[in-house]
Formats: C-alpha cells, structure tokens, sequence
C-alpha cells in the first residue's frame, strides 16, 4: 500500500502546538490516516463512525481523495472517544504510519469547536460540577425532573438530552461532606490515598465513594479525599480546550502536594483516571502533571496492587453470588487488565466477564441525535447481561451504568460496593 508520507504526524504534536488545530495540516492528516484506515477495516465493527468513513470512500472514484472536509466532520461527529480502536490497531506508534485515530478524533474535534463555537446547550452538559453542586443542595427537586416525563421531554428539546437516557439521581450528602463529619479510620501501615473523587461519585454515587474510603481503610490505607472539581474529560468531548487545561492545572496543583508525600492517587472512575493519567500530561506539559499521572491509578487497579503485595485484606465474610462484571471500555484502554472481576472472585464471587460498549463515553450516547446508534453500539452489551442472568451487575463507569439501567432496569453497582458487601460491613 502506497501512503504519502505526513508533513507532521498526527503523534509529532502537541495541544498547544499551532498546527494543532490549524485547518490545512489537519486535513493532510485526515486523509493520510484516512487512507490508511480505507485500507484495513478492522476497526469496521467497532463504532458508527468507522462505518461512516467506509461509506464516504466507498460513495467515490477517488476514494479518500474524494471525500469532503464535511464528510470527514460527520466522522467525527460519531466518533465518542471509547479508544477501543487504538489498541485494535496494528499501527500505533511507534509504526512507521504512526496511526492514533482517537487522538486525531480529539484534534479534530477541538478544530471544530475553534471554527463553529461551541452551543450553549453542549456546555450545560460539561459543567458537572455546578449540575452536582446545586443537585446536592435540592436533590428532592432536581431528582424529580430528572425523572418527569413532561420536563424530560423539555430537557430533550431544549438540551438535546434523550428523554429515555436515565439522569443521575443526586444527593445531599456528598463524599466530601460524609468524609468531613468522621474520624479517619487508616492509620497508613499500608501507605496513603488522595482520593480524587470524581464528579460523578461524590454527587451521584456516594455509595461507591464512601465503600471505597471503607474498603481501602479496612487494609490500613489512609484516605484523604482530594476533590475540587472536574477532571475536564466532560470539556474534551466539545472540543473545549482551555477550560479542560484550566481544571487539569487547579488539579495537578491540588494533588501535586500528596504525590510528593508518598500518596497514590485513586480515581473511582476510569474516564477519570485515564484523564490525569494520560491527557493531563499532554495537555500541561509540565513535570507537575507528568508526576501526578505517575501516580496515579483506577480503584480497582490500587486495591488489586495491594493484594498483590498481601496488604490487601481477605476477610470476606458475605457471599456475593453471580455478578456480571461490566469492562468500562475507558478502563481497558488504560491495559491494566480485569482487575475487579480478579478481586471480585478473590471475594468469592462467580464473575461472567463483558468487555463490551455501552455507547455512553461522555456525553455522545445520552445525545438525543445520537441515541438510537448509541443502543444498537450497546446492544451486545445488553444481550449478554441477560444471558448471564446475574445476582448483580457491576461497572466502574458510572454513564455504563446509567445506559444498563436504561436497557435492563437494573440497576449497576461500582464492583467496590461489592467488596465492602463481600467484607460484611453493610450498607455504604
């Protein structure tokens, strides 16, 4: 296969380099990739964008050449960030055609945003702090519109929210002030956590947040919760860039001075984690961000290297029965392996193992012009929990866990709730 070589590979740059996002070098590299892509295919089955790209080519004599700038956006536009296809691909870097398609997806997308703005509606759903901060102070109110019929169909027309995507529910009690109101229990015989909380755990999950305080203190870990605001994935997904660097920086400044004492720091959420492992340091290229995501690791990944290092507990006590373990694809992007499904059968539990798409990634599956894509993305995902027949489901990806009550009315538990149930210490 004859490929013309890049001017710059896609790899070669950076966010803040000034061919980023410039129009001409992009679509050069659109192209290059795109050719390379046209003549492979394996990334076929993967994602409706995939599919899209193949139809563009295929609609034309010129192949790729003959594929407009407004087809390669309509590519982009069902391009949500899973990664999936970049540990599929036989041609990531380090390769002689240096192929990352997600990266070019983000790149892309932030040009879109430079050339287009970015609608009002699209920056309502990033601000998940503010939606958590004032859902925490009326979670009654807010938790009742998430689920009214009449305002979703509101929600649905005015943020383009799908009326069938199931909203977070809300709490009064967050983490940080459930943390806040307790002594510590840790005393720090098996080293310390800044717990990087997430959004999505201390305003909508706080079940998972404080099982895993519990957890991780019941092996004599010292937990200190370390959360201010969002990890800035949300802003990737629209292509809005400064104020994903400005959380990354208030971050990094955050956890930077319990890296230097020794703490690990532990996300309870693999899109989270994989943004202060791998998108912080390309989006601050600093030796502050690059030692934080140094230190950092997923949940389940930490409790897992402690087992290894038998500091990890094994006073299971509660039976967990059949769970039905979904892979965030976010989490396997990170390869690290299956880290929860390997404790949750240390805890005694017979796991069925689904590393497949649950089509949320973001903001793009609970989009209502996305969501009928989104679920047929789902689909296998959906047919294999049925078919596992599980006592519980479980998944680390809080939005996974929206889109399976969504499909199944079952509701998906952080595998870390299992564990503090598998060590009989109750309710979270």
């Amino acid at each position: 296969m004859k490929v013309t070589p890049p001017q710059r590979p896609s790899t070669d740059l950076h966010y803040g380099d000034p061919d980023y996002a410039d129009p001409q070098p992009l679509e050069h590299e659109l192209r290059r990739v795109g050719e390379i892509c046209h003549q492979c295919r394996r990334c076929l089955p993967l994602c409706p964008a995939f599919p899209r790209l193949f139809e563009l080519v295929d609609a034309t004599d010129r192949e790729i050449d003959g594929v407009a700038m407004a087809g390669f956006d309509s590519v982009n536009e069902l391009c949500y960030h899973c990664k999936l296809c970049y540990n599929h691909c036989p041609y990531t870097p380090p390769h002689q055609w240096d192929v990352d398609f997600p990266q070019l997806m983000r790149r892309h997308q932030i040009a879109r945003a430079r050339r287009d703005g970015i609608p009002l509606a699209r920056r309502l759903t990033t601000r998940t702090d503010l939606l958590g901060a004032l859902g925490s102070l009326a979670p009654g109110l807010m938790n009742f519109g998430n689920r009214n019929r009449l305002a979703r169909l509101v929600m649905e027309k005015t943020l383009g929210i799908h009326r069938d995507w199931v909203q977070p529910s809300f709490h009064r009690e967050t983490v940080g002030r459930w943390f806040a109101r307790r002594r510590a229990a840790g005393v720090g015989s098996s080293g310390s956590v800044a717990l990087f909380t997430t959004c999505s755990v201390n305003y909508s999950d706080p079940a998972a947040g404080r099982a895993a305080v519990e957890v991780l203190e019941h092996s004599g870990v010292r937990v200190e919760p370390v959360y201010e605001r969002c990890c800035g994935m949300p802003f990737t997904d629209t292509g809005d860039l400064d104020a994903a660097r400005r959380n990354a920086e208030r971050n990094v400044a955050d956890l930077l001075p319990h890296v230097e004492a020794g703490a690990v720091v532990v996300a309870p959420g693999p899109s989270c984690s994989l943004m202060l492992k791998s998108e912080y340091p390309k989006l601050l290229r600093s030796d502050a961000a690059a030692r934080v995501a140094g230190a950092t690791r997923d949940l389940m990944e930490h409790l897992y290297h402690l087992a290894r290092e038998k500091k990890l507990k094994r006073d299971f006590a509660q039976p967990l029965g059949r769970v039905a373990y979904h892979a965030p694809c976010h989490l396997r992007a990170q390869n690290v392996g299956f880290r929860a499904a390997d404790l949750l059968r240390l805890a005694g539990a017979e796991v069925t193992l689904i590393d497949a798409c649950s089509g949320v990634d973001g903001t793009w599956g609970m989009q209502a012009r996305f969501h009928d894509a989104s679920m047929r993305v789902a689909a296998g995902l959906l047919e294999r929990l049925e078919a596992a027949q599980p006592d519980e489901i479980a998944t680390d990806c809080p939005l996974s866990a929206l889109r399976i009550e969504e499909g199944t009315g079952r509701k998906a538990l952080h595998p870390v709730v299992l564990l503090h149930r598998a060590y009989g210490m109750g309710a979270a």
